[in-house]
């Protein structure tokens, strides 16, 4: 039994796999046709999102953040390796304390920087074995094709993803007619498959263009369809020396609509850079809205690159969809209602930014108006979209960045405190007026690499009366690359071991462990 039990012990970790987050594919290190894994993919600096910590894990390398937002998002624009993809078929199999599975098969176009496509299927479940009947996971194909030259190029991405969870909530409170054996019917059993297709381009004479489709499918109610288009022009001159970008979208979903157009321009005088222009939207949801924001971006570079004073303004108008309301809070149940727009009239932020060598800061007052912003309500063991009709919010942001080489220490530092003002008797349901993340680590060449992050979020409101105290995520990982083909790595999250509920009724893991391993063939 011993021996046996050695031999299932070596199998399992020859077949773990390699973390939660993606990892780069390979590259190729002084023109030697030679694969090295990217242990680290440090991220840009962003104000934190003011959201609970997304477990099974704090994984490192983290997603790396969008940077901040400048007026305006660009159009998507299809992106290509800079360097030689050589193993075609990438194998990841990871397992956790709470016999957490990832199941992950990769394979990519290999040799040719100017095409690219690929298929990936991911499988990820997590059997809680200590409560009866939970099960949560969901299943996920991807494939991509795409074609690029210096001064053109287009991509097909298609993804589905079928999820599905029943009692997912093994630490849930006793809701009232609730039994662990017989599960509500309606409360803790549902499932969603979702379908995205994006078909993208871009030219230097034409400029960019993305067309997206977006359907999801609830349990109950009907199917949700979006489309979306988007165009960005070509760089264009304006009058004194200016440089101007036209920016198009329209949105259709059943009975609602949008249409907006942005233009911007942007100049150069002396030590200021002024980008500023204007956004308008016409849009239907129950009633016909039209939406005007001004853009404005001003920085005055005079003082040192490493002291820029700066003042923006922005505003938006976006649909609240099921479709991102559910990857965020997937209890949701689906009213007959038609969904609003969300209408930010004005984001105005000023402060100081600045970099150096390997660093980089921001810490900025922030002031902001909004309209129908999505806010989800308690409904028993399910949870309904009611948005907030008016918010409005002051407070202030910081955010660090240290990174001053490739390998060696980094470390990054984010803050953000918001006081908020909202319609009389309503409360934010499980969101934090205030937020710190800390995330440190150490890299050892190409070989050895080690991260460690601390998430304190402040308290939040679950229902009207129940408010739950200040939460503190420690987590950790180390990476191991024993061959240019196989590494190990550990993670541990919610050192502590505290008591988080994101959502009413569904506690978060406690302190967990994963391991596991990559390799790759070809």
């Amino acid at each position: 039994m011993h021996r046996l039990g050695w031999l299932l012990l070596v199998q399992s970790l020859w077949v773990y796999g390699q973390g939660w987050e993606p990892l780069r594919d390979s590259m190729v290190i002084e023109n030697e046709r030679v694969e090295t894994l990217d242990l680290t993919q440090r991220p840009l600096p962003a104000i934190p999102a003011l959201s609970p910590p997304t477990w099974p894990a704090l994984s490192f390398p983290w997603e790396k953040a969008p940077a901040h937002p400048l007026l305006q998002p660009a159009v998507l624009q299809p992106t290509r390796p800079s360097w030689t993809k050589l193993a075609p078929l990438h194998l990841r199999y990871g397992i956790g304390r709470f016999w957490t599975q990832l199941v992950e098969a990769t394979w990519t176009h290999t040799r040719d920087l100017a095409r690219d496509g690929g298929l990936a299927f991911t499988h990820f479940s997590t059997p809680q074995g200590h409560v009866p009947f939970a099960r949560w996971g969901y299943s996920t194909l991807q494939a991509w094709i795409g074609h690029t030259t210096s001064t053109s190029g287009w991509e097909a991405r298609y993804k589905g993803s079928f999820e599905k969870f029943f009692f997912y909530a093994p630490y849930a409170e006793k809701w009232y007619g609730f039994s662990e054996n017989t599960p509500a019917q309606d409360s803790l059993k549902g499932h969603y498959w979702r379908q995205e297709l994006t078909l993208s381009g871009w030219s230097s004479r034409w400029g960019q263009i993305a067309l997206h489709t977006r359907r999801l499918d609830f349990r109950q109610g009907t199917p949700e369809w979006q489309n979306e288009i988007s165009w960005q022009s070509p760089s264009y001159k304006l009058p004194y020396l200016g440089q101007g970008t036209t920016y198009l979208r329209a949105f259709l979903e059943g009975k609602r609509f949008l249409f907006s157009g942005t233009s911007i321009g942007t100049y150069t005088w002396g030590a200021w850079l002024i980008r500023g222009g204007l956004q308008a939207a016409l849009a239907k949801d129950s009633t016909l809205r039209f939406f005007a924001a001004p853009h404005l971006l001003a920085v005055y570079q005079g003082i040192s690159p490493s002291l820029c004073p700066y003042i923006e303004l922005k505003g938006d108008i976006r649909p609240l969809t099921y479709y991102a309301a559910s990857e965020l809070n997937p209890y949701l149940y689906r009213d007959t209602k038609v969904l609003p727009f969300t209408r930010e009239w004005l984001t105005a932020e000023a402060g100081l930014r600045g970099q150096g060598t390997g660093w980089d800061y921001r810490i900025a007052a922030e002031y902001r108006y909004a309209q129908n912003l999505l806010r989800f309500q308690p409904m028993g063991a399910r949870f309904g979209i009611a948005p907030l009709s008016t918010f409005q919010s002051i407070g202030g942001i910081l955010s660090l960045a240290y990174t001053p080489q490739a390998t060696g220490p980094y470390a990054e530092l984010q803050a953000a405190y918001r006081r908020w003002h909202l319609p009389t008797q309503v409360v934010y349901y499980s969101v934090s007026p205030w937020e710190i993340a800390a995330r440190g680590g150490y890299q050892w060449e190409n070989k050895i690499a080690f991260f460690l992050s601390t998430q304190i979020l402040g308290p939040r409101f679950l229902t009207d009366s129940l408010q739950v105290p200040p939460f503190v995520d420690i987590s950790w990982e180390a990476h191991v690359r024993l061959w240019p083909f196989l590494s190990f790595f550990v993670q541990m999250n919610n050192l502590l071991n505290q008591r988080f509920y994101r959502w009413y009724g569904y506690r978060e893991r406690p302190l967990d462990v994963r391991i596991g391993i990559w390799t790759k063939i070809g």
